[in-house]
């Protein structure tokens, strides 16, 4: 596993989140929105490329499903609007006919009602998807903590739990105010997974050692005579002990003097 490889891959990765997140904030000004808008999303596609890339190193089924589910996600909001544009026309239609045309609102007012439901349901469907997405990539960075430095991580972790909380806020649209709040919590997100962009300048984490304890054995004390078998030392001092230590005469069995020279035997 080439480690430069895959903390370059993780630079490109906050550089383009860096441009997304800028782009995010910029579209709230009416003028440039749909450009920033544009802009917004071909930096989140070059993004899931530097995922793509990182995953011919780390082949990890965390990373593959971050990448497939935000990209069924995107095709999902396209139906979505699909949907929702047309059951919008269709509904004006229904409008702008006159009223004695009943046969034809009979028909183009259930389809438009049709389609405008379709349409919400399908992006309700893209923000669960979205979300799962971000669990995901949350998922790959508290389960490979040796590839980012921790305090980076951690930013990272609340970036993508920022997203989800989003892409759940999102799904709430229809109470209007929550797209304003999730809008905020992914610029707040973005701006988090741009923070990759400086792993070149961190240094990356290292296992703890593993601390061993040694135990020392007091040593034994040794027999005076180590060099003897316990049966040897033991006839010696038998035999000694018959001697008189002073002249070297034969003692007998229970005598307490020396019969030859008179003295006391301990």
């Amino acid at each position: 596993m080439d480690s430069n490889f895959i903390r370059t891959q993780f630079y490109q990765f906050g550089r383009h989140m860096h441009t997304v997140a800028i782009a995010t904030v910029l579209s709230l000004i009416p003028p440039i929105a749909p450009v920033a808008g544009i802009v917004a999303l071909v930096f989140i596609f070059l993004a899931l490329g530097d995922i793509k890339n990182l995953n011919y190193q780390l082949k990890n089924p965390n990373l593959e499903l971050f990448r497939s589910k935000y990209i069924s996600s995107f095709i999902t909001i396209i139906f979505a609007i699909i949907l929702l544009v047309a059951g919008a026309v269709t509904l004006a239609l229904s409008f702008i006919f006159p009223p004695y045309v009943l046969i034809f609102n009979a028909i183009i007012l259930p389809i438009s009602i049709v389609l405008l439901v379709l349409g919400f349901i399908l992006l309700i469907s893209a923000s669960v998807i979205e979300m799962r997405a971000w669990e995901n990539l949350k998922i790959f960075f508290q389960q490979n903590k040796e590839l980012v430095p921790d305090a980076l991580r951690h930013e990272v972790i609340d970036g993508c739990d920022n997203l989800r909380t989003g892409a759940l806020l999102y799904a709430l649209g229809f109470l209007v105010i929550t797209v304003f709040i999730g809008f905020i919590f992914k610029a707040v997100g973005y701006f988090k997974l741009a923070k990759m962009n400086t792993i070149l300048y961190q240094e990356p984490s290292k296992p703890q050692p593993v601390q061993y304890q040694v135990q020392y054995q007091q040593p034994v004390a040794q027999d005076s005579q180590p060099n003897l078998p316990k049966e040897q030392v033991v006839a010696k001092s038998v035999e000694m002990s018959n001697f008189c230590p002073n002249c070297g005469a034969k003692l007998s069995r229970g005598g307490r003097f020396c019969p030859l020279c008179g003295s006391e035997i301990n």
